[in-house]
């Protein structure tokens, strides 16, 4: 049993490639995926059987290897040269196209639940635009999202700089985890949060050590936790982080104490944020946006069903499956080892953020589907990877059984970027067009919107351009039967959205809620013809 273990990553590959559905997370072809399989199943036997043998070669392994410095290096040249640009994973189109147009008309994106994120990537394109760039967002989302790669990459390197030569390869417990792939010049608002999120389990894990630093370990993981929050609201999940620091760090005396100061430090840091956005800033924030009002939890009579499990469990393999496999190895067949590892402070504190991130991922509805929630419903990736990465560094034992797992992970991450490097070219058409109507759009718009209440001018940016967006890019496909009463529904759904609101007509719920409803059902229609009709006339 315990030698299975170490073939499972690649009889698992192997095997889910005979599958009638091959599943969402092996987007490569599956001729690579079964070469590549058979090839390390070679490589384990062939270690394995050294090592049973005493050979030389096992035993001074760490002499033939390169730095994890030079892998490291190696690896980032890959995710500069491969950035993602496949649109279903992730928010694709939508991510863009909203972020663009609040940028042009708002000059920055903003919203609740990732202010910090959208203000980044929206500032930074601005920066780039100035300097004679597109202002495509991409250009902006690759660029912040490798430069979250170099920290990342860097901070898994400063944690096991001492002992350098016997924590040889340890780099590859976080390049052989699928979540690294939001490093690959991603376009979403989980990377920023996500290489805050390293710098908090770097610091907590520190400070834990010493019980002479638990105020700072209290204050300075609330303020971490909050500024993380301001980057994206899932990181309110670590509050029960910081729920167990003050239960286990702060001294019965000074219970109270503390829990007022690091709550005034919390709050501090985000209320003014969001009191600034939702009262002051014009405009503010539209709140039929924010999940922090509507939060989509997943229903309750499918929460416990075969089909969230294996939405949880996909998720899990593609985020950190060796890592994760890594990790149940020295549960079950490192016993001592791993009791000794485990009860210590610093390992503590990762497991409870495992165990935050993994309510997340149970409770939080996917409403977008996989691949394109793989980021969002995955947060616990990076503890799991940390915590991994941890053991390797901390362990005494010989560790090149591993080393083959760990490589597979390396090349089956390396060639998904590859593969999700190539342009959807429909896609790349529609976002062109899209980019062009953005352009057109807020050149004959802005100047009636800046007019319109702060309160007002989100919302109804939002749903004007939905319909705009509508007319334009219907009248750019190939010709369909309903192709002219989809554009007539639009263009009477625009004159209606804005007679309501400078009516007031739509201050009345029902009056509104009635309109969303009519409006849905003709962009429901939209988006279905453009699943099946391609644009023949881009440049109408």
């Amino acid at each position: 049993m315990k030698t299975a273990f170490f073939y499972f990553p690649y009889l698992f590959v192997l095997l889910t490639q005979f599958l009638p559905t091959k599943p969402w997370f092996f987007p490569a072809e599956k001729t690579s995926y079964i070469i590549i399989s058979l090839l390390f199943i070679l490589l384990q036997f062939t270690i394995l059987y050294l090592k049973s043998t005493n050979s030389s070669i096992i035993k001074h392994w760490e002499t033939y290897t390169p730095s994890n410095w030079i892998i490291a290096f190696l690896f980032f040249v890959s995710l500069i040269i491969f950035p993602i640009r496949n649109m279903n994973w992730g928010d694709g189109l939508l991510l863009l196209e909203t972020n663009l147009l609040e940028t042009k008309l708002f000059g920055f994106q903003f919203t609740l639940d990732e202010i910090l994120e959208t203000v980044f990537h929206s500032q930074v394109s601005n920066v780039f635009f100035k300097l004679g760039f597109s202002d495509d967002p991409r250009i902006s989302y690759t660029f912040l999202s490798q430069v979250a790669g170099i920290g990342m990459i860097f901070g898994f390197l400063w944690m096991a700089k001492e002992n350098s030569k016997t924590n040889s390869l340890s780099i590859l417990v976080l390049l052989s985890s699928g979540g690294i792939l939001l490093t690959f010049g991603y376009a979403e608002n989980y990377t920023l949060v996500t290489s805050f999120h390293l710098l908090l389990y770097i610091f907590v894990s520190r400070y834990t050590k010493n019980r002479k630093d638990d105020e700072l370990l209290l204050y300075g993981a609330t303020s971490l936790v909050a500024i993380s929050m301001l980057f994206h609201l899932v990181s309110g999940y670590l509050v029960l982080l910081l729920i167990y620091l003050w239960y286990e760090y702060s001294p019965k005396e000074k219970k109270i104490k503390h829990l007022f100061l690091c709550a005034l430090i919390g709050f501090s840091i985000l209320i003014p944020w969001f009191i600034y956005f939702l009262f002051f800033h014009d405009p503010i924030i539209d709140r039929n946006s924010t999940h922090l009002i509507h939060p989509p939890f997943y229903p309750k009579n499918r929460l416990v069903s075969l089909n969230h499990i294996k939405e949880i469990l996909s998720v899990l393999y593609w985020n950190a499956s060796i890592a994760s496999l890594f990790l149940l190895h020295q549960i079950f067949f490192s016993q001592s080892e791993w009791k000794n590892f485990i009860n210590r402070p610093e390992s503590k504190v990762i497991l409870v953020s495992i165990f935050a991130f993994f309510l997340h991922g149970f409770f939080h509805n996917p409403q977008l589907g996989f691949p394109a929630d793989w980021d969002l419903m995955g947060f616990y990736w990076l503890p799991i990877v940390f915590l991994a990465h941890q053991f390797w560094i901390q362990s005494n034992e010989n560790k090149i059984e591993w080393v083959p797992a760990f490589l597979f992970g390396t090349t089956i991450v390396i060639i998904s970027a590859i593969t999700l490097n190539k342009n959807d070219p429909d896609k790349e058409v529609l976002w062109d067009v899209t980019k062009v109507t953005i352009q057109s759009y807020v050149l004959e718009n802005k100047k009636y919107i800046d007019s319109l209440p702060k309160e007002d001018k989100k919302f109804f940016a939002k749903g004007d351009f939905l319909f705009y967006k509508g007319v334009m890019v219907t009248t750019k496909l190939c010709d369909f039967p309903t192709k002219n009463e989809i554009i007539r529904k639009m263009e009477s759904h625009r004159k209606d959205w804005k007679h309501g609101f400078e009516s007031g007509g739509f201050k009345s719920k029902e009056k509104l809620g009635h309109f969303l409803t009519e409006a849905t059902k003709t962009n429901i229609e939209y988006i279905k013809s453009l699943e099946v009709n391609k644009i023949c006339h881009p440049t109408i």
